[in-house]
């Protein structure tokens, strides 16, 4: 449980004067919500600590994710047109082996400083010319905004024209 600074002092200030523990916390001031778990982890790191306050973090700067290695993941998820066909890309595998860079911190540039998803790459099926055109007719038939989050599957046979009646 999250306690507020107010919560933080009220339960210092009772642990030091009154000697309070944890369950009595809970039994005084059953309006909070206080559990007892909570109550004697926060009286737990007062006893440990002298202080309720969170403790200082390192201030470690980031090793992977510096301007140098964003730069170079920048450049290797979508590549540009004259190096191949159009959005193609490298896996995520490809980039960690090629920059030295580990996975975990290539996904993290991509989904932070790129804001994109990592997708698997998958087989398909090669689409015929008449499945591409019903494919298309089948779009005219939507307004242009709800284009873009239409997907075609393989889990339904698409019918353009409606059963005839007999």
């Amino acid at each position: 449980m999250v306690f507020s600074d107010e919560d933080n002092i009220l339960i210092k200030k009772l642990y030091q004067l009154m000697g309070y523990n944890g369950r009595e916390l809970s039994t005084e001031f059953p309006d909070k919500g206080w559990t007892l778990s909570s109550n004697k982890m926060l009286l737990k790191k007062f006893a440990d600590s002298g202080t309720v306050d969170r403790r200082q973090s390192s201030d470690r700067p980031p090793s992977a994710r510096t301007d140098e290695n964003i730069d170079q993941v920048n450049d290797m998820v979508l590549t540009s047109e004259s190096r191949g066909p159009a959005r193609t890309h490298s896996t995520v595998r490809e980039i960690s082996w090629k920059t030295g860079i580990p996975k975990s911190s290539v996904v993290r540039v991509i989904r932070k400083d790129q804001q994109l998803k990592c997708f698997n790459r998958q087989r398909t099926q090669q689409l015929t010319e008449a499945n591409c055109t019903a494919h298309k007719l089948l779009l005219k038939k939507f307004f242009q905004f709800a284009v873009d989050h239409i997907f075609f599957t393989d889990q339904k046979v698409f019918i353009v024209a409606s059963a005839a009646k007999e």
